[in-house]
């Protein structure tokens, strides 16, 4: 049986929960004098590290339009145009 996207999508924000929380772990371990800015990079550095990336919740008009580039005239496979797309999408970030 597959899982539900709500299922999916508590997975991945439970892998994304622990890959934060050790980044920050591991930037400050003080007590005092805590760095955020150093926390915050130290958690973009691990979810790239970790496959992901953060984007906006509405695609710019660049992504628009690098996605909207990839589109070919002919038969291919609707998962391959797709990752073609977001990848496009994700490159002009």
């Amino acid at each position: 049986m597959s899982k539900s996207r709500a299922e999916m999508r508590k997975e991945v924000e439970q892998e994304l929960e622990l890959v934060i929380a050790k980044a920050i772990k591991r930037a400050d371990w003080s007590y005092f004098n805590e760095n955020y800015n150093r926390q915050a990079r130290s958690v973009m550095k691990r979810l790239i590290k970790n496959g992901y990336q953060i984007v906006p919740m509405e695609p710019t008009k660049k992504m628009l339009e690098e996605g909207k580039d990839q589109l070919e005239i002919g038969q291919h496979r609707p998962s391959d145009v797709v990752r073609k797309i977001y990848q496009a999408m994700i490159d002009a970030l």
